[in-house]
């Protein structure tokens, strides 16, 4: 893409004659229109976005936003149009400056001053409310000051309906001067360059704007939670009602500003009213771009005396406007005498042939026809009609342009009813008539857009990546989260990863930070109660100590820490006292191998063992109890026990066993038998003391054979 340089023309018609200043996205240059002789201001748009759509349809809504309006406080527009590469708005020439440079030169205004700009400010912008459309870009450096001293408001590159403004997607604007609703993704009104336009005011008069941050989404961000400071508590002098202005025109909430600019701007002129604020000519800025360049001589040299516009075909298909100088009238000759009678025609005499006639009209024929193609070529011939792509995978529809004559370009984009991989269409649409050779973008199809994932994004950076897929956010309401940062994007609705419409609206829900919840009364529980309930409030348990409580079950909750009923929040951390008393466990019954091994599982060693010569027991090693005794909590730093073993025993039933067989059931039992060896194989009828009785260990029982 060629640079433009002082000289060249746009369009044959607006000679590059001075560069004034260069923006974010354009470039204005000082130019001289050839065609109506007056310097004009050009608005080009930069190199960088001439093949982007959006930037493109941003200028042209800048263009018929600008020319759709006509007042002494709005930048006229004059003219639109296209050169190659080059698109450009033609508007008035602004010889003066910004108000951000008369600001930088000046510093904050009194009361007066400050109200004498806004007032001129707000009459131009409900201009613009009057006709349906929101400017969303209110700041010092889009006010302007004329040479005249007049205040004119400009760049309406982000205008929109006030209809259509309604849950917006991008954050458009500049952070500094952004209204809530520009931020979270509100719907956009008036109100909207009310509350950004009492951003300026609040500067003029205190020189700063009224929040910070350490970048520019932190300083956006800050105009949902905070309210506009008075400008009295930066600056001495500011009038109580001047800061009541300001606070009313900056409400966090657009019911309660002043609806439009109108409405604004009469609330304005009662406070000057009030306050009898004397009459104020806005100062033109010395130290300005528009200044120095207005200090550039126009070059108007190619205008001076009665030229004639002549317009010349040279090889290049480009035409050039040539002045020439006009060529002075030749005075009528008036007859001194009568006139002499004309003799007969006479034939001239020449040495031509009709060959060399013949060469001489058929050179003048192919002249014809040339002249007759140059002309077909620079008129329609120049021109191919793109064709129809849509649906065509990227091979058919890249040759398919490239047949018509035009070098193809892709651009991949999103779209509701084309599948992925597949064309979507033309960038400009097919059937229309573009210069052959020239790029056409071929649209390839991704499909819906999905949800993007907050993966824990505030709500600007996800706003943006929104809108890189062409998707609006709302906010709904927030959400207690433990995971996600306070003010991040906690959740979406729909689903992140979800297909959607193109347009489609998200509601992201933020997050308030962790739940707070209250300790629960855990103290006396079971260890593992104590867990349970902790974890269902997201509560981490980081210490458990253990402490000896006689009179507490053991494994039971002896306290909490922080106490019960403090109020945390999920995700916090708390620690526990628990009674590591041990208890005795039951073994009665038990022979002492098995009653040992019990005590042993259970943090108790067995010290000794003793006899009750009175306690009954199945065998002589059944133990009858325990010291301590079962069930009682013992320190586990004394958890010895001692054994109490069955001094007697219950007598077996042996009748109608062999001898040999009451013997060992006997002598098992613990008690000894009258039995011989001889009676070992004779059966016993009768024993002494019968069975089920108890007796004393190592007592004998007297059988009979």
């Amino acid at each position: 893409m060629a640079q433009l340089a002082v000289g060249d023309l746009l369009e044959d018609r607006y000679r590059i004659d001075h560069p004034i200043a260069r923006g974010g996205m354009s470039m204005v240059w000082r130019c001289v229109d050839l065609r109506l002789g007056r310097a004009v201001a050009a608005k080009v748009l930069d190199e960088k976005y001439i093949a982007d759509p959006v930037f493109r349809q941003r200028f042209r809504r800048e263009a018929r936003a600008m020319a759709q309006l006509n007042h002494p406080n709005l930048v006229n527009v004059y003219d639109f149009g296209s050169d190659g590469d080059h698109l450009f708005l033609i508007m008035e020439l602004i010889t003066g400056g910004t108000l951000r440079e008369l600001l930088a030169e000046r510093g904050p205004m009194p009361p007066h001053a400050a109200a004498a700009v806004l007032r001129a400010l707000l009459t131009g912008l409900s201009v613009a409310h009057s006709a349906g459309l929101v400017h969303r870009d209110i700041k010092p450096d889009n006010v302007l000051i004329n040479g005249d001293h007049r205040v004119k408001l400009a760049d309406f590159g982000l205008v929109r309906a006030a209809a259509a403004t309604t849950s917006s997607s991008q954050i458009v604007g500049t952070a500094a001067y952004l209204s809530p609703e520009q931020v979270d993704g509100s719907d956009i009104t008036p109100a909207s360059d009310v509350y950004s336009a009492g951003i300026v005011l609040f500067e003029l008069l205190t020189g700063t704007t009224p929040f910070a941050g350490e970048t520019p989404l932190d300083h956006a961000y800050q105009r949902l939670t905070e309210d506009v400071p008075a400008p009295s508590a930066r600056i001495s002098g500011v009038p109580p009602l001047i800061d009541a202005l300001v606070a009313t025109a900056t409400s966090r909430d657009p019911e309660d500003r002043f609806a439009d600019a109108a409405e604004f701007l009469a609330a304005l002129d009662d406070v000057a009213g009030e306050l009898a604020l004397p009459a104020f000519t806005v100062p033109v800025p010395q130290n300005s771009a528009a200044t120095r360049a207005a200090a550039v001589p126009t070059d108007i040299t190619d205008l001076v005396g009665p030229p004639t516009m002549v317009t010349e075909f040279t090889d290049s298909p480009v035409t050039e406007t040539r002045v020439h100088e006009a060529t002075p009238p030749v005075p009528a000759q008036l007859p001194e005498e009568p006139p002499v009678p004309a003799e007969p025609e006479q034939r001239p005499v020449s040495n031509r042939s009709k060959v060399g006639l013949t060469v001489w009209l058929l050179v003048i024929a192919l002249l014809t026809a040339a002249i007759a193609v140059g002309a077909w070529w620079f008129g329609s011939g120049r021109y191919g009609e793109i064709p129809q792509v849509l649906g065509l995978d990227r091979t058919a529809a890249v040759s398919t342009v490239e047949e018509a004559g035009f070098r193809a370009v892709t651009e991949i984009v999103y779209h509701d009813d084309v599948p992925a991989d597949l064309s979507a269409g033309t960038e400009p649409a097919d059937g229309e008539k573009v210069v052959r050779g020239q790029d056409v973008t071929v649209l390839l199809s991704q499909g819906r857009p999905t949800v993007p994932d907050p993966e824990g994004r505030d709500i600007i950076s996800y706003q943006a990546a929104a809108a890189e897929r062409t998707l609006k956010v709302s906010t709904g309401d927030p959400v207690w989260s433990a995971d996600v940062a306070e003010g991040h994007v906690a959740e979406t609705d729909p689903a992140v990863g979800e297909a959607v419409k193109i347009g489609s609206t998200v509601t992201v829900h933020l997050s308030r930070g962790p739940e707070p919840v209250q300790v629960p009364a855990i103290v006396g529980t079971p260890l593992s109660e104590a867990e349970t309930r902790l974890a269902e409030l997201d509560l981490t348990i980081t210490r458990v100590e253990h402490r000896f409580d006689p009179d507490v079950p053991t494994g039971q909750v002896l306290a909490v820490s922080p106490e019960t009923g403090t109020t945390l929040t999920r995700g916090s951390e708390v620690s526990l006292v628990v009674n590591n008393g041990l208890t005795v466990p039951d073994v009665e019954g038990m022979s002492e191998a098995e009653a040992t091994a019990s005590l042993q599982a259970a943090g108790f060693s067995v010290d000794d063992s003793r006899r009750d010569r009175n306690a009954v027991g199945a065998r002589p090693d059944t133990v009858v109890r325990t010291s301590p005794a079962a069930g009682e909590i013992v320190d586990p730093e004394e958890a010895s026990i001692t054994l109490t073993l069955a001094g007697r025993v219950t007598v077996p039933d042996v009748v109608g066993m062999t001898g040999g067989q009451a013997r060992a059931a006997l002598e098992a039992a613990g008690l000894s038998t009258s039995a011989r060896e001889r009676e070992d194989a004779r059966p016993v009828t009768r024993q002494r003391p019968e069975a089920g009785t108890d007796a004393r260990l190592d007592s004998t029982v007297r059988l009979t054979f």
